[in-house]
């Protein structure tokens, strides 16, 4: 059943590109991408005005009209024709591989484990799936304010729309995205170039390995089984500068570069640079070359460079500066948690101010160490062998790669301008390399913690967005070259302007040479990720057993959930634990709410370890880093004015039940012979549930 709502969805997918194909001129390489990229702008907005249901309902039905339209033919040929325009290299690779992963994750089930998947990714696509609101607005029992973009969220939401929600759902929706990437970047191939089009589309596949693992992988690598962000921020950022080559090398409408901008700025917040590069990218491009004399379209030119530009800035506008400044308001109204960090654009300033040698307020003059280490860090991380960020090796291996690609590009193109556009595009992303660097050594220095700057926590999944992005878009430019380039200029005539066509086509021994740069490229890809990952740790080769915690966790949660009403709100104990059990708790457990266990104003709870303070473990221990030293008194005080009505204790130990085993009506008896795993508030105390615990 659910497989068949999936598919509902790719279908009404595929008819809302063959309308924009077929009545809106859109490339059908093109078509997912801006369709996708549409979808997530109509959809963020309903969510922010709390219509999210009927705009769902209105896209589906929308869609669903749109493409039976434009696919109705015409004529006895009209079949034909529709299918050449809807089907080429790029259009099957994106099809076949949307169809394939639907069905082969349908059957293999993975489920979401990863940390930042439970606190963040998955339960924003769970909790809009169930409650049909956005996610940023739903109660959960934390009091941190939900503010990530909604980009992938949302586009998760409309595979989970029709059917029950899913983990395996947001995976192919984040899959179905990275397709329509590749489907732009392989542009308007056309099926005789096929020997370009087969091996660029191995390089694709490869790319988000290739930039994002390193060492010999110990455990199942889950690059096309991951919904973090990081991934699709740089495969946008990378497919909207291809998508623009692809619009523009086939004279087509150029608008879809707009959506694909804005959805490029709202997948991350600290990506959002990444979104301005690549409208910055495509501006210099379409102002600086023009297709004629350079005055002559100018004031046009200008008008759609600056459109590029703002894109970005409209989602930036609307999502963090307005909205999100509304949702912290209100979190922090309800629950004294409000904004946490400082703004990115007084860090940018007084960062630079700093660098300059300038005065700088206290803050940042305090943390100026912390600034000079993460750049010390990331230096080395980009020019020393301390830098294992890809299968290459350092940052400075990637950073040759990637302007070898673009040597390529400029090399086969087939026009002088097309030549010196590659170079531009070359030389601007290079010094915009720099400036995402300088970006991230300021969120180091000015916003994360000193630990976090010391050892550059998670800096390999931020520095991946660009890489990924960089080269993507850099085999776009080989692509390009590659392609066939339609360019049109006016002529005066004597019965008006007439519009001239004017194709340019790479020399024979240059596409050649083209694609056996892609071929080496596929080969060495190939060659690396074999020796680096197994086959039974690729998406394609995982075991059962991969999950099995995380099904036995569910299904413990469905159990208990089925003694609980909706209701209730649940305490959360699990002894010696960091916090993601507690995430987990939350993300199964939902719509029932699991409570933050913790005091809310110190930001001190979510999981972890609770006793008295004298029996902390102390030392280098879990229990020690994350212990909440609550007396019985205190415990009861924040259990009873959090409002919880059950105790759910699925681990206790010895420090538990010394501390708190009076609370218990029954001295935590059952809960220690194994008998249950629930205890209802009651004013006598905390009073077992009876249960049917598997293994009693």
């Amino acid at each position: 059943m659910e497989l068949l709502a999936v598919l509902c969805a790719v279908a009404v997918l595929f008819l809302l590109c063959a309308a924009l194909t077929l009545k809106l001129h859109i490339p059908a390489s093109a078509a997912p991408l801006t369709a996708l990229a549409c979808l997530a702008a109509v959809l963020t907005l309903a969510g922010i005005a709390n219509l999210l249901y009927p705009a769902m309902w209105v896209l589906y039905l929308g869609s669903a009209a749109a493409g039976v339209w434009a696919l109705r033919p015409t004529d006895a040929d009209g079949w034909r024709h529709r299918a050449k325009e809807l089907f080429c290299p790029a259009t099957v690779l994106f099809w076949a591989a949307a169809l394939g992963f639907a069905v082969y994750f349908s059957i293999r089930q993975p489920l979401c484990t990863g940390y930042d998947e439970l606190s963040l990714w998955a339960t924003a696509v769970k909790t809009t799936t169930v409650s049909h609101t956005l996610y940023t607005t739903v109660e959960l029992g934390t009091p941190w304010a939900a503010t990530q973009n909604a980009g992938l969220p949302v586009l998760g939401y409309f595979f989970q729309f029709l059917g029950h929600y899913a983990d395996w759902k947001i995976y192919l929706a984040y899959d179905v995205l990275y397709f329509a990437v590749y489907a732009a970047v392989l542009g308007a191939l056309p099926w005789k170039s096929w020997r370009t089009a087969v091996p660029a589309a191995a390089v694709l596949w490869f790319v988000p390995y290739f930039f994002t693992t390193y060492n010999h992988t110990l455990h199942l690598c889950t690059v096309y089984m991951s919904c973090y962000g990081d991934i699709p921020a740089g495969l946008v950022f990378g497919g909207a500068v291809a998508l623009w080559l692809t619009l523009r090398g086939q004279d087509a409408p150029r608008w879809p570069v707009f959506p694909v901008l804005a959805l490029a700025a709202n997948i991350k917040a600290n990506d959002f640079v990444l979104s301005l590069v690549a409208a910055g990218l495509v501006a210099v491009d379409v102002w600086l070359f023009a297709e004629g004399p350079f005055k002559r379209g100018l004031l046009r030119r200008t008008g759609f460079a600056v459109g590029c530009m703002a894109a970005p800035m409209a989602v930036y506008y609307i999502w963090n500066v307005r909205y999100i400044s509304w949702v912290v308001a209100q979190k922090s109204l309800e629950s004294g948690v409000g904004e946490t960090s400082q703004p990115l654009a007084a860090v940018v300033v007084n960062g630079i101010r700093m660098l300059l040698g300038k005065p700088v307020p206290d803050y940042y003059a305090a943390r100026e160490e912390q600034f000079r280490t993460a750049m010390a860090q990331m230096g080395q991380q980009f020019w020393t062998s301390a830098g294992k960020l890809s299968m290459i090796g350092q940052g400075r291996n990637i950073a040759a790669l990637i302007l070898l690609v673009f040597a390529a590009a400029i090399v086969v193109a087939g026009s002088r301008a097309l030549r010196a556009r590659i170079a531009t595009m070359g030389v601007l992303s290079l010094v915009c390399f720099g400036g995402y660097n300088l970006e991230l050594a300021l969120s180091y220095g000015f916003i994360f913690k000193a630990s976090q700057a010391a050892s550059l926590v998670d800096y390999n999944r931020y520095i991946y967005s660009y890489y990924i992005g960089w080269f993507v878009l850099a085999l776009g430019c080989l692509l390009a070259a590659l392609c066939t380039q339609i360019a049109v200029r006016q002529v005066s005539e004597p019965d008006g302007p007439t519009a001239v066509f004017l194709t340019t086509r790479t020399a024979p021994r240059r596409e050649l040479a083209g694609q056996g740069v892609l071929l080496l490229l596929a080969a060495g890809m190939l060659l690396r990720s074999n020796q680096l990952i197994l086959p039974q740790l690729s998406v394609l080769g995982f075991s059962d057993s991969e999950f099995t915690d995380r099904r036995n966790a569910r299904q413990e949660a469905a159990l208990v959930s089925s003694y609980l009403s909706a209701d209730d709100r649940v305490f959360f104990v699990h002894q010696g634990e960091d916090g993601q059990d507690w995430f987990a708790a939350v993300f199964d457990f939902y719509p029932i709410l699991v409570d933050y266990s913790g005091d809310t104003a110190a930001m001190f709870g979510g999981g972890g370890t609770l006793g008295l303070a004298e029996l902390d473990p102390g030392g280098d221990t879990l229990e020690h880093r994350y212990y909440h030293a609550y007396t019985a008194a205190e415990l009861e005080q924040v259990v009873r004015d959090n409002g919880c009505t059950v105790l759910y204790l699925q681990r206790i130990d010895d420090i538990f039940v010394n501390s708190y085993a009076d609370l218990f009506t029954d001295g935590l008896a059952a809960a220690q012979t194994g008998s249950t795993l629930l205890y209802r508030v009651t004013e006598a105390g905390y009073a077992p549930v009876e249960m049917e615990v598997a293994g009693a």
